[in-house]
């Protein structure tokens, strides 16, 4: 099992945080001064752009429970923090890897066709045991 970094996971606390003192602050300008409500409260950017640091945020603290990824004898589970999707791929079905930089692809096949998931490296504990380990199993299949 692969976790992600302490600090992703505190990134995304700092960003709820963020969002929580902003609600906090509509809700007492509401509260306090009525007329607020006219002014930039009014606005929908402001709700928007509060709601998509609600999301964010939570994404990232809820996504970081679980480990980034799991290798295990058949398959491995990558769960990257940019998608919603779970993507379990078996070992039989990787059709290839590029690491540039921080990043890394795997492609592999579906029922659908060739796929691929990008993962960013940065935000994986142990990133050079975790490759180590990917290119192991992918020189045994």
């Amino acid at each position: 099992m692969f976790p992600f970094r302490p600090w992703v996971r505190r990134a995304g606390l700092s960003i709820t945080v963020v969002a929580a003192f902003a609600s906090a602050a509509i809700v007492l300008m509401l509260t306090f001064s009525p007329s607020a409500r006219y002014g930039w409260i009014r606005e929908p950017f402001a709700w928007i752009y509060l709601g998509v640091l609600w999301l964010g945020g939570l994404r990232i603290v809820l996504g970081t429970m679980r480990p980034m990824a799991v290798v295990g004898d058949d398959s491995i589970i990558i769960r990257p923090l940019h998608q919603l999707i779970v993507r379990n791929i078996a070992w039989n079905a990787i059709r290839g890897t590029d690491v540039s930089g921080d990043r890394l692809i795997i492609w592999f096949d579906t029922p659908r066709g060739m796929r691929f998931v990008a993962v960013n490296l940065n935000l994986i504990k142990g990133r050079r045991e975790f490759l180590a380990l990917l290119e192991s199993r992918l020189k045994r299949v």
